[in-house]
């Protein structure tokens, strides 16, 4: 084979090359064996892809943090189950879910002690009162966030009614709640709301979480609750949703999430430049429980997510509030009427 046939065969594999970052120095072989066996890791296909892209992160989580250690950026990252995979292609490839009208919902409604933005001088969390069950992980291959989110802030709306905190079951609603909502390729609260309101909900006992989608189980006698309807605000107005939080109680949020800052945040307040805020931008359902200010790095929204404890702060994190609707926390909050 002559000199340049060499050259010209071997530019489509540089190009691959470099196109695929193989040319970073991968994690030790000891490193990458301990991770896998950490999260139960197992690929259908060879590993390389994803030990490529762990190895990336473990880079990104370094340059972070040292940026994090000089004060420079609030938040920090980590390394988790998610320092593997690429959550943008679940997303590209899962089933396309229409988007249901809103608003189709009731509105708030103030009570004579309700306190409007300027008067509320501190925050709120409401995991101080009972209202919020423990921190559950919805599994890195199945969309269920919409169902966590749903039956989180049902049972806490329900706690604050009954002063008991009955834990509910996603899995029920991944089961059951019909088109446009399809199980683990995702859905909408606002679908979740109006299944829970005709037909109840399972307690989380009753009906045990698994990150797929199985055969709906559900026996309406055996309800541990249901709502009459829901709100959904449209105003986009952090301060109206911050008033609705401090006085109602914890709110579903969706939020633009698929950054990588996001997938490796482990605390602190979380700011992403490149977050978006629009409606059609929002691909992760979570659960605000409530707001503070720290003293340097201002005011944040406290957000419980479904990835588990070792993610995060024990599986909650801080995001910027009256920061432009950061990642558009603002844009579709909702909440139940029990």
């Amino acid at each position: 084979m002559s000199f340049l046939r060499r050259i010209v065969l071997g530019v489509p594999f540089l190009i691959l090359f470099l196109q695929f970052g193989l040319s970073d120095v991968l994690v030790s072989d000891m490193e990458w064996a301990q991770y896998k066996d950490q999260y139960n890791k197992q690929y259908r296909t060879t590993d390389s892809y994803h030990r490529d892209l762990y190895s990336k992160r473990v880079k990104l989580v370094d340059e972070h943090n040292r940026l994090y250690s000089e004060g420079t950026v609030g938040f920090k990252m980590g390394l988790n189950e998610f320092s593997d995979i690429d959550q943008s292609l679940l997303f590209k490839y899962r089933t396309s879910i229409s988007m249901p009208p809103e608003p189709n919902s009731d509105g708030i409604t103030k009570t004579s002690d309700y306190k409007g933005y300027d008067e509320i001088t501190e925050g709120i969390d409401w995991r101080q009162n009972g209202y919020i069950s423990a921190v559950e992980n919805q599994g890195t291959e199945c969309l269920s966030c919409w169902a966590f989110s749903t039956s989180g802030v049902l049972e806490a709306h329900l706690a604050k009614k009954t002063s008991k905190l009955v834990p509910l079951s996603p899995k029920h609603l991944v089961d059951c709640v019909p088109y446009p909502n399809n199980g683990c390729y995702g859905g909408w609260v606002s679908v979740a709301f109006n299944y829970t309101r005709d037909h109840g909900i399972a307690t989380k006992e009753s009906y045990p979480y698994e990150p797929k989608k199985g055969d709906c189980r559900w026996n309406s006698t055996y309800s541990a609750g249901r709502l009459r309807s829901h709100v959904t605000l449209t105003s986009s107005d952090e301060k109206e949703l911050a008033e609705v939080v401090f006085n109602i109680g914890p709110v579903a949020v969706s939020i633009d999430h698929l950054h990588e800052e996001f997938e490796l945040y482990s605390g602190g307040i979380l700011r992403i430049p490149a977050c978006r805020s629009s409606k059609k931008d929002l691909t992760h359902s979570v659960l605000l429980v409530g707001f503070g200010t720290d003293p340097k790095w201002g005011d944040y929204w406290l957000i419980k997510n479904s990835y588990g404890t070792a993610w995060g702060e024990s599986g909650y994190f801080k995001l910027a509030r009256n920061a432009n609707n950061m990642c558009g926390v603002a844009t579709l909050p909702q909440y139940p009427l029990v």
